[in-house]
């Protein structure tokens, strides 16, 4: 979930009103201005409403979208190869995670960050599987830089989906791509 004092100032910046914005989130403008001065805390459902009317008015705007500064084709690993296998992967891209992923599906991910934590653990036989974190998020194609930003502070990566494949990944470098395209 992201950050509920960031709503005020992306309203702003998307030109909204409060009104407009409880419209759009079908909440009332009052709710939306407690929430703006951190007097009430909403439910889950309707901060999650209040995010996605947030989206919808990025899109709407024509804000720079996660298809725009994407990585692709997404470079993967099998969950049966080895550690030293997606060393070899991530040094020879010059990256530094890897989703972990059978076909379509996302199983899970590899990072540095989680090599390296496991280092005393591990030898580069050991197989992804065993070693593998929690999978990357996957947004929509459409997703703002704004969310992507919102993301990537707490995951090293994010996956794009398009028609229902993972069309690409964003990092924070790709981030950067879109800098001073943001809504």
């Amino acid at each position: 979930m992201r950050d509920l004092s960031s709503i005020a100032r992306e309203r702003r910046a998307l030109g909204l009103s409060q009104r407009e914005l409880a419209r759009m989130a079908g909440v009332s403008q009052s709710l939306i201005s407690k929430v703006e001065r951190g007097q009430i805390v909403p439910s889950y459902e309707v901060a999650v409403r209040i995010f996605e009317a947030l989206e919808v008015a990025r899109r709407r705007r024509g804000c720079t979208k996660a298809a725009e500064v994407m990585s692709s084709p997404v470079v993967r690993i099998s969950p049966a190869d080895t550690v030293g296998r997606a060393i070899e992967i991530m040094e020879e891209r010059g990256i530094s995670q890897l989703p972990v992923m059978v076909g379509e599906r996302v199983l899970g991910s590899v990072t540095e960050d989680g090599l390296i934590r496991r280092l005393s653990s591990i030898s580069p036989g050991s197989r992804v599987e065993e070693v593998m974190d929690e999978a990357f998020p996957i947004l929509p194609s459409d997703a703002s830089l704004s969310l992507l930003r919102e993301m990537l502070l707490l995951y090293p990566a994010i996956l794009v989906q398009e028609r229902g494949r993972i069309a690409g990944i964003v990092t924070k470098s790709d981030l950067l791509k879109g800098l001073g395209r943001e809504c």
